[in-house]
């Protein structure tokens, strides 16, 4: 009488996994539909978002629905804040002699 089942437990996923299963069901729901305003519109996602997890979902698959790392907000090749500074103060200071410079007779 007691049958055993046969559908394998959910296994946890993470948080990232979460994100880019939904991500999945506006696919899914686009292609039930037919129609994307209308799926977008349901999931309340605009259609650039849409289109961009497309090509991302095309190309990477599950994994390209995923979040995307941040991107770092300094360069390892940036000028150090000091060397702005003095070429700041030296393009001023060149505006400030051109300005006060010999004038011509």
């Amino acid at each position: 009488m007691g049958r055993l089942s046969t559908a394998k437990k959910a296994a946890p996923r993470d948080a990232a996994s979460k994100v880019a299963q939904q991500r999945l069901s506006v696919l899914e729901l686009t292609r039930e539909l037919g129609n994307i305003a209308e799926a977008c519109r349901q999931r309340g996602m605009d259609r650039t978002s849409f289109y961009e997890r497309k090509r991302r979902f095309q190309t990477q698959g599950f994994d390209g629905l995923k979040e995307l790392p941040p991107i770092h907000k300094s360069h390892p090749q940036t000028t150090p804040p000091e060397t702005v500074e003095k070429i700041k103060a030296l393009a001023l200071n060149t505006r400030r002699m051109a300005a006060t410079g010999t004038r011509r007779c």
